[in-house]
């Protein structure tokens, strides 16, 4: 009963609550009498202050004697110090014919370990800390980055330093890496906006433009560790980097930290940081299409290169122009294309202007296929009506106050702080110039903005670029065009290099080469030399994970593997798999990667060193668990290419990294084998036990083969090699 009460009590509680907060009177009839009263003001007078000035947190800049600048930021807020060092480097330096060596080297910086750390005990170490470590190279600059608790810093920052002055480059790692890449470039057609932005690119700029090439499988292909030493030793130097350091720290003693470990960090005498190239471009019309067909709406881009740096005096009123044209939800684009015509699901664009290099102009809208060529024709009749009709006063007042109600996020956090301090370090611009563009756009006049829209906008010498399914375009696209020619572009990802030429051998693949055999013959030497050339066949009973397996191989190409109730066999020409009583010959690509599995036997290759199509590439050393290998680069005639680590004192192969796809998933898979547990068979030392780990990243597959029985030159009959045969002799 008190429960019931109580309950009855709260509730009566709550809605005289709600009527007194709505302003009613108790009594329902009188509410109905009375209006509800309102404030009786216009909101479009209400009136703001002016936004107090903001001064950022200036912090201390530090001059090493080698050259490298160093910027300190204390912030005692929490118990952290966080570091991202700035590289003068890029993918506009690499080798054209290596595309994809920068992003690589980046990577393998960090994944790789360092001289004194594997990768394995670098990682291990920082996750126990709960720090971070990570590195990374774009277009035209790269980073090193460092956070860690206040307490940890004398651990993590001479591992941060390491990773930036000394990487391994492991072998593996590198491979790993190599495979990422070549999936991303695989699936880089997966996306209309990617392939509009890329394709557009190589447009502006054209395909050999450093601001426009792209990776490709084979340029994947040819990059070896030595190139990643040679492009970190190329432009790793303490007077091209500027190191921004930011937390909870005493500036001086941090100062010295870092002497400690940069101090001696010493730049080749006719060193001097690089300069990026300059785009080459110029201005013409012209319509391209790409095609897609799995796509219902257009990706429309259209645009021409920029004219212009920060430097210019017509900087400020650029930037209120590409408001007042492409902000969302406020600019000209949207209110027109959008809004009032409905012809796009998204509009917007922007004028870019580099520190030291021109940008570009580019407008892109995202409309159904239907209304394509509407859009598209809509998009640049906005960017012409720029030229001709400054903007109103609202216009002006709204651009303008969108930059600078928003000016104090610039130093939301002590990194963007710091990060463009250090940006206008590199490229010299005076240590104000953020608030020189302030109080620079707070001047810019209607006329202003007219004026630059007459000088650096160019719709008659754009180019445009479709990316969508032409079957849905209720107009061609060549009413888009001056001529009527439109260009399709080819967006198919190349397997092979455009020419025999390109694919040459240089120097130093020849030398890598000549080195990867003379290692495989030391290897081939080790475990038993010429006795490998009187092998013709073998026959070898495997357990693994409670299956046996019973393999007959006969030189140079024909095998029958027996496991469970399925055979394979291949008579060098032919792959057949029975399964069930069912028998069916396997397509060729699966041939391939079955014969492929021969190739990656210590026995079957050590005997098969001179068969043509065998490809081998030294790269070098490296130490894996305290054990240092020379690693060699197999590249066999059929299968998955995979790197032998040899032990740099027995010469013994210990083990084997490779990457693969699973063919159901498609999911990478990085495969590491472990031979061990050696015997001699006939003259060859043949290692029988094999541990393979296989990891996709999410989940971890660890088995162990063991090998129970092994024969050489069992000569087998001729029939087992096709399905029906049995036995050997």
């Amino acid at each position: 009963m008190n429960t019931t009460r109580s309950l009855l009590t709260s509730s009566l509680t709550s809605a005289l609550a709600a009527v007194v907060l709505f302003g009613l009177a108790a009594h329902p009839a009188t509410a109905q009498q009375n209006d509800i009263r309102t404030a009786d003001y216009d909101v479009q007078a209400l009136t703001y202050p002016d936004l107090r000035d903001f001064e950022a947190p200036a912090p201390e800049r530090v001059q090493l004697d080698n050259g490298m600048t160093v910027f300190l930021l204390e912030d005692r807020e929490l118990p952290q110090v966080n570091a991202v060092a700035r590289i003068g480097t890029g993918s506009v330096y690499e080798p054209v014919e290596k595309r994809g060596l920068a992003s690589i080297t980046g990577t393998v910086m960090r994944s790789g370990g360092t001289e004194s750390m594997s990768s394995d005990s670098l990682n291990t170490t920082l996750e126990n800390l709960g720090a971070t470590v990570e590195t990374g190279i774009g277009e035209t600059s790269g980073t090193a980055y460092m956070s860690t608790l206040t307490e940890n810093v004398d651990t993590v920052l001479p591992i941060f330093a390491e990773v930036l002055r000394r990487p391994a480059f492991a072998p593996e790692k590198l491979q790993q890496a190599k495979s990422r890449t070549k999936s991303g470039i695989t699936r880089r057609n997966d996306n209309a906006q990617q392939i509009a932005s890329r394709k557009f690119d190589q447009v502006l700029y054209g395909e050999d433009s450093p601001y426009a090439r792209t990776p490709e499988l084979y340029t994947i292909d040819r990059i070896e560790r030595q190139d990643l030493v040679e492009f970190h030793d190329q432009y790793f130097h303490p007077n091209n980097v500027i190191l921004s350091v930011w937390g909870d720290f005493d500036a001086d003693r941090m100062a010295q930290q870092i002497r400690s470990q940069f101090a001696d960090w010493t730049a080749p005498e006719d060193f001097e940081p690089p300069t990026p190239p300059t785009p080459d471009a110029t201005r013409a019309y012209s319509v391209n299409f790409v095609p897609k067909s799995d796509v219902t709406q257009s990706t429309v881009y259209m645009g021409h290169a920029g004219e212009m740096t920060r430097r210019s005096d017509d900087y400020a009123a650029v930037t209120v122009m590409n408001e007042v044209l492409t902000a969302p939800f406020t600019g000209r684009l949207f209110n027109s294309v959008r809004s009032e015509k409905g012809l796009a699901y998204s509009v917007g664009g922007q004028y870019t202007a580099g520190y030291n290099r021109p940008g570009r102009f580019f407008a892109a809208v995202f409309s159904k296929s239907a209304s394509t060529v509407e859009a598209a024709q809509a998009t640049i009749a906005e960017v012409e009506g720029m030229k001709q009709n400054p903007p109103t006063q609202q216009e002006l007042s709204l651009a303008k106050d969108s930059y600078l109600n928003s000016f104090v996020f610039n130093f939301d956090s002590e990194r963007e702080i710091l990060s463009r301090r250090a940006t206008y370090a590199y490229y010299d611009y005076p240590a104000d110039f953020l608030q020189q563009t302030k109080n620079a756009i707070e001047e810019v006049t209607a006329q202003d903005v007219l004026s630059v829209s007459k000088q650096y906008l160019h719709p008659e010498e754009s180019h445009v670029l479709v990316v969508g399914n032409s079957d849905q375009f209720s107009k061609d696209l060549s009413a888009l065009t001056k001529g009527g020619a439109v260009d399709t572009l080819d967006t198919s990802i190349p397997r092979e290099p455009p020419s025999a030429q390109t694919d040459a051998p240089t120097a130093a693949d020849k030398e890598a080469m000549a080195a990867g055999q003379t290692l495989l013959a030391s290897a081939q030497d080790a475990l038993g030399g010429t006795a490998f050339d009187k092998i013709q066949s073998m026959r070898i009973v495997t357990t693994q994970q409670g299956r046996t397996v019973r393999t007959v191989v006969e030189l140079p190409d024909k095998m029958r593997v027996e496991r469970g109730g399925i055979t394979i066999t291949s008579d060098g020409s032919t792959v057949k798999m029975q399964r069930g009583g069912q028998t069916r010959t396997l397509p060729s690509s699966m041939k391939g990667r079955i014969t492929g599995q021969l190739w990656r036997s210590v026995p079957y290759l050590m005997a098969s060193l001179d068969r043509d199509g065998l490809s081998v590439r030294a790269q070098g050393d490296t130490t894996i668990s305290e054990t240092t290998y020379r690693s060699v680069r197999v590249e066999p005639p059929s299968g998955t290419a995979y790197t032998l680590h040899l032990n740099a004192e027995t010469m013994r192969p210990e083990r084997m990294t490779l990457t693969q796809q699973n063919p159901r998933s498609g999911a990478t898979v990085e495969v590491t084998q472990v031979f061990t547990d050696y015997k001699e068979v006939d003259g060859v030392m043949l290692p029988y036990t094999t541990q393979t780990t296989q990891d996709t990243g999410q989940k971890t597959r660890e088995s162990t083969a063991n090998i129970q029985e092994l024969e050489i030159n069992v000569e087998p009959e001729a029939s087992l090699f096709t399905l029906g045969g049995s036995g050997s002799k």
